[in-house]
C-alpha cells in the first residue's frame, strides 16, 4: 500500500478483511492532511468497506488536541466526519482520550463513543471479552498522576478553552517536544509495566488486555491462564492491531502491509 495512493491498497484491504476488531493507538497526528493523517484516512476507508464489529482509537491519536476549543473542532472536522460515516455502517467506533488529548468528547461526533478515562470491557460477538485502556494509568508514578490531574482539571481546561487555539497548540507542542527530550519512560521498566498490566487484566477477568501509551508492542501471556496482554507501538512505524477469529495480528502500514501473527508469541508465553 502506498500512502500516496488516495485509495486503500489491496494489501491493506486483504489484511482488514474478516477482522472483527481493529485498533490504532498513539498516532500523534499534528494535521489531518499530513502523512499520518492521510494514512489514517486510507485505513478508515478500508475499515468502512470491510466493516469489523469495532474500530478502536486507543488514545494519543492527536499530538495535542483540546476538543472544547473551536480551533480544534474545525481543524479535525474531516476526521470526525469520517468516523461518523464509519459508525453509520454498523461498526462500533470507540475513541479513548489519551494523555495528549483533552475534552475530546466535546467534539460530539455522531455515532462515536468517547472514553474519557480508565478502562472499557469490550464484548465481541465471538464471546471474547477484550479489556481496553490508553495505558498511562495502568502503570505510572504518583508524580505523573498528580500532574495529569492538574493539567486535565476543569480550571486548566477552562482557561485553555478561552484562549486562541493556535496559541494553545503552539505552547503545548513546544512543551511536548521539550518533555520528550528528557522523557523517563523512554528508559522503560518492562517488567514493572507487564506486572501492572497483568494485575489490571486479572482484576477485570477478561480474555485479552490491550493498551498503548508506552510505544512498545508487547505480546505476553498470563501464567496459568489463556489470557494475554497486547500493546501497540506508536505511528513512528504506522501499524494496526487486528483480531480475526481468535487470533491477533499486527499489520505494519508499509507498502507491503505485512501482517505479523501474534499467536506464536502468546503461545510461547503460556508454555
Amino acid at each position: 500500500m502506498s500512502i500516496n495512493d488516495p485509495q486503500p491498497g489491496d494489501n491493506l484491504m486483504n489484511c482488514l478483511s474478516g477482522a472483527s476488531l481493529v485498533v490504532v493507538s498513539d498516532i500523534h497526528l499534528k494535521r489531518p492532511d499530513d502523512e499520518r493523517g492521510m494514512l489514517l484516512q486510507q485505513v478508515l476507508e478500508g475499515v468502512a468497506v470491510t466493516r469489523p464489529e469495532c474500530f478502536v482509537l486507543l488514545g494519543d491519536i492527536f499530538d495535542f488536541c483540546l476538543g472544547s476549543n473551536l480551533y480544534f473542532q474545525t481543524k479535525f472536522a474531516s476526521l470526525g466526519a469520517a468516523l461518523s460515516r464509519l459508525a453509520k455502517t454498523g461498526t462500533r467506533v470507540i475513541f479513548f482520550e489519551g494523555n495528549h488529548e483533552f475534552d475530546v468528547h466535546r467534539f460530539g461526533w455522531d455515532g462515536v463513543e468517547f472514553v474519557r478515562e480508565g478502562s472499557l470491557v469490550l464484548p465481541l460477538g465471538s464471546g471474547a471479552s477484550i479489556l481496553l485502556a490508553h495505558g498511562d494509568l495502568i502503570y505510572s508514578s504518583q508524580v505523573y498522576r498528580s500532574f495529569r490531574r492538574m493539567v486535565k482539571s476543569k480550571l486548566v481546561r477552562g482557561i485553555a478553552s478561552s484562549l486562541p487555539g493556535s496559541w494553545v497548540e503552539a505552547f503545548a507542542l513546544k512543551n511536548s517536544e521539550a518533555s520528550r527530550a528528557y522523557d523517563t519512560y523512554r528508559d522503560i521498566n518492562h517488567a514493572a509495566i507487564l506486572a501492572a498490566a497483568r494485575r489490571w487484566l486479572e482484576a477485570h477477568q477478561c480474555d485479552m488486555g490491550i493498551f498503548g501509551h508506552f510505544h512498545v508492542p508487547y505480546a505476553e501471556g498470563v501464567d496459568g491462564s489463556t489470557a494475554g496482554i497486547l500493546s501497540l507501538n506508536s505511528w513512528d512505524e504506522p501499524n494496526l492491531l487486528l483480531r480475526k477469529g481468535d487470533e491477533f495480528s499486527r499489520v505494519f502500514l508499509s507498502p507491503q502491509a505485512r501482517p505479523e501473527l501474534l499467536r506464536s508469541a502468546l503461545a510461547q508465553a503460556h508454555a
